[in-house]
């Protein structure tokens, strides 16, 4: 096993971590066999290099670099530990000192929990506690998607297609006569008016007769994601096959819809939905309600928050991450969303990332000294009461809901409701 110090600084920990003598050179060796057996060279079969020619291909740092990736894997846990017995706020981090033929000084380190320190709150004015009613908008909103999920596509006897009608198409696209990939289709289910498809297809088959065949000229835009498709023009061949409308479920088939979803009648599902929306509302009241007593806390005078520069720095560069998660979700690169709105990656983080950062600091670190302050706690029994809860509500097995939901998650909403009620 390897030196491991704990060396404490005002804002960093670290766990220093030092190999020498025999057991550093008995990692040397196993990291250069390991190279040598995965190194490739024309004329060799991999893993059967002669050592004195491998040698020649393999460099002192790339030994040195395995030999720390063997020690790092080997420690790591020892590492871990010593350092999360301690206060940190950010990832550990792995980082070599100083290496040779000889030793190697590497360190595991973090930085500390920034120091708060919150004024008193019995001082705090009290501040109101508001649920918003449930309005008529909002009820019907959800009871209209209800209507929706409660209807089903049925062929009519309509024999012209207009603009709202659901057609069931066959297709086939060409470009200069040569049919394209992505572009022939069967018994496609198209809501008319819903631009699902290129710009002026829809248009073209609203007055079609059930049954009628006909030629439909579009062209694709030149922003089309396909570029070898960009600003073609392009012949569809289309048949409509069918004309359908969306109808209610009724008898059998709406019972069935209704066991789908877990309920027995319609009247149960509304009711349902009302509980829902009571529960969101009375969710936003809360978070409302912590954020204006946050915000009263910073008023104090006593309040001190000191956030280092390396914890803020850690924190925006995960919200980086999750803002990049974002952007390649819609299909574009960070690079090119940087271009479109004219930052640099320093700028956007400056003007987009490094408040919104301190501020989840904040409130995080105000967040966990209230809860200690004020002796915040739930228990197990508490827990498992709200597991049964939750499958009560989704009709399901205790088992299975803990296998969708973690403890911690159930305990962080507990906690989070007894600080609203406590300090309301």
């Amino acid at each position: 096993m390897a030196n491991l110090k704990l060396n404490k600084k005002e804002t960093k920990i670290e766990v220093q971590i030092i190999e020498d003598g025999e057991k550093w050179a008995s990692l040397i060796e196993k990291a250069k066999k390991s190279l040598i057996e995965n190194l490739e060279i024309k004329g060799f079969r991999k893993g059967h290099v002669p050592s004195q020619i491998a040698e020649k291909y393999i460099s002192e740092s790339q030994v040195w670099n395995k030999a720390a990736d063997l020690l790092i894997e080997s420690e790591y846990s020892n590492a871990i530990e010593l350092l999360t017995k301690e206060q940190i706020a950010t990832r550990p981090k792995f980082v070599i000192n100083s290496i040779s033929n000889e030793s190697i000084d590497a360190s595991l380190f973090s930085f500390v929990v920034p120091k708060i320190k919150i004024g008193d709150i019995n001082k705090i004015e009290k501040i109101e506690y508001k649920v918003e009613e449930i309005s008529e908008d909002e009820l019907e909103k959800e009871l209209k998607n209800l209507d929706d999920l409660l209807k089903t596509l049925k062929e009519t006897d309509n024999k012209i297609a207009k603009d709202g009608d659901t057609v069931n198409i066959d297709f086939l696209g060409k470009i200069n006569g040569e049919a394209f990939e992505g572009g022939e289709s069967k018994d496609y289910d198209l809501k008319l008016g819903s631009n699902q498809f290129i710009n002026g297809f829809e248009p073209q088959i609203v007055g079609m007769e059930k049954g009628q065949t006909k030629e439909i000229v579009v062209t694709f835009p030149q922003t089309y994601p396909e570029a070898k498709l960009s600003n073609k023009e392009a012949v569809f061949t289309v048949t409509l096959n069918s004309i359908k409308n969306m109808v209610e479920l009724e008898g059998e088939e709406l019972k069935e819809k209704l066991n789908s979803l877990g309920f027995s009648s319609k009247e149960e599902v509304i009711n349902k939905i009302k509980e829902v929306i009571k529960n969101r509302k009375e969710e936003e009241a809360d978070e409302k309600f912590f954020r204006k007593y946050i915000n009263e806390i910073l008023k104090l005078p006593e309040t001190e928050v000191l956030i280092s520069d390396e914890v803020l720095k850690d924190q925006i560069e995960e919200e980086f991450k999750r803002v990049e998660a974002q952007i390649v979700q819609q299909n574009m690169k960070m690079n090119d969303y940087l271009k479109m709105v004219g930052q640099t990656i320093e700028e956007f983080k400056e003007k987009n990332l490094k408040e919104s950062s301190r501020k989840r600091i904040t409130d995080g670190l105000i967040y966990s000294k209230l809860i200690e302050k004020l002796n915040i706690k739930v228990f197990d029994e508490e827990i498992e009461k709200e597991f049964e809860k939750l499958a009560n509500n989704a009709k399901s097995t205790i088992e299975e809901v803990k296998k969708q939901i973690k403890k911690e998650s159930i305990e962080g909403n507990l906690i989070f409701k007894k600080l609203i009620e406590a300090l309301k």
